[in-house]
């Protein structure tokens, strides 16, 4: 509500004051309601209005709340930049790069980077040569992973990668993420034969890692798979090792990949299957309650959520 009277004091060329009011207004009720959706949109009203002193409580408080959505890590990364905070970066990165993402991973890790050095550049040219050794220094850790899966194969085909986790989750395809941090990030099939799982911050315990296999050409067939395990990624205790598969072998028994001194320390909140297309419906009926407000306005016919895959 006070959001939208900002943007109507804004567009009716109202006083920069009372636009800051009004969204001083919506992060008080966000800060009270504790949902961390209303957390998120006050922050971004007012660090799109350039209105930082408030943002950072309420991202902290959103990222504590929903540690598993990028939103609040990336606009924490936006607020770093902007603020020139190189402790709010490393946080944001550490937070970010802790998770694996699925279908958006690369994306998000070369994004780490990129913002790490952007920041890394303004420090120096302040005269914060310290301050960036420190921020680009911490970059090497928050990237490495403890468990990391690549499984590749030839010719036309698909494969699924499958995951058992040491505290019982199972990661797959139709559940991509799991709540001990494990994660497939990456799917192929046919022209892209590479599955990637990635657990970049683990508990202890044995990875059980299985292959399914889901169609094969058989025109173009697959005659290997390789399946690479790395424990501790990018770190000093990296061990790397490829197993190389026959493809449909009725004797295959799966890998266990053993890890230890994983880095997890906390259960991810579970997300229901029905949780987007509730949110999604929650803002469709806000949508739908203003428009009935406006006067004269022609009813609108409702937009059905879409399906949850």
């Amino acid at each position: 509500m006070y959001e939208a009277l900002a943007l109507a004091i804004e567009m009716d060329g109202g006083k920069p004051e009372d636009v800051r009011r009004a969204l001083d207004h919506a992060a008080d009720m966000a800060q009270r309601s504790h949902n961390p959706n209303h957390l998120v949109s006050a922050a971004d009203k007012l660090l799109l209005k350039g209105f930082t002193d408030r943002v950072g409580p309420l991202l902290d408080e959103a990222m504590e709340k929903v540690p598993h959505r990028a939103e609040p890590i990336l606009m924490s990364m936006m607020l770093a930049r902007k603020l020139h905070d190189p402790a709010r970066m490393t946080v944001a990165i550490e937070r970010l790069l802790s998770l694996g993402w699925p279908g958006q991973d690369e994306f998000f890790r070369a994004e780490a980077r990129k913002q790490v050095a952007l920041l890394a550049k303004s420090l120096k040219e302040e005269g914060r040569g310290a301050d960036a050794g420190k921020l680009t220094a911490a970059l090497p850790g928050s990237e490495a992973r403890d468990l990391y899966v690549r499984l590749a194969w030839d010719g036309n085909a698909d494969y699924d990668l499958i995951v058992e986790e040491p505290l019982g989750a199972t990661v797959s395809r139709d559940m991509p993420r799991s709540v001990f941090g494990g994660a497939l990030v990456k799917e192929g099939r046919g022209s892209r034969p590479e599955e990637i799982y990635a657990c970049p911050r683990g508990f202890d315990g044995d990875y059980t890692i299985r292959i399914m296999t889901v169609a094969d050409d058989p025109a173009r067939p697959s005659t290997r798979l390789t399946l690479e395990v790395v424990t501790h990624d990018g770190a000093a205790a990296e061990r790397k090792r490829t197993y190389s598969l026959t493809p449909g072998d009725p004797k295959a028994k799966p890998i266990v990949a053993t890890l230890k001194d994983g880095r997890r320390t906390r259960v991810l909140p579970f997300v229901s299957p029905t949780a987007v297309r509730d949110a999604v419906q929650e803002v469709l009926e806000e949508r739908a309650a203003k428009a009935r407000s406006k006067p004269d306005a022609e009813p609108s016919k409702p937009t059905p959520a879409p399906p949850i895959r």
